[in-house]
């Protein structure tokens, strides 16, 4: 398989393990979940657009050479943390609705 393949299906799944985590604890409702893969998809090139632009106008361009594993590691972490704030939006966007507390009043 193609290297550039393998990395595209690692970012991938970091970002959808990680917008899945945001879901889950945000208790979001049945049909979030159907178009999660899309709503990951959209957050993993988010990820990937925001890496390159951080990159290339943040870092000195010595790093690519020199701490290229920092480099690929904290590109990895973007990923996952656009993805859990994205699941977590979501989530929050689309939570299940609690039904209302009734108080009784007592006499």
């Amino acid at each position: 398989m193609n290297s550039q393949l393998q990395e595209l299906f690692l970012a991938y799944g970091a970002t959808a393990a990680a917008m899945l985590a945001g879901l889950l604890l945000m208790r979001a409702d049945a049909h979030t979940y159907l178009r999660w893969p899309v709503y990951s998809a959209m957050a993993m090139v988010l990820g990937v657009v925001s890496w390159n632009l951080l990159r290339s106008h943040v870092f000195p361009s010595g790093w690519s050479v020199l701490h290229a594993r920092a480099l690929y590691f904290s590109a990895l972490v973007l990923y996952m943390l656009v993805g859990l704030a994205l699941g977590l939006l979501l989530g929050r966007l689309t939570g299940r609705k609690k039904p209302p507390v009734v108080e009784e009043e007592s006499t």
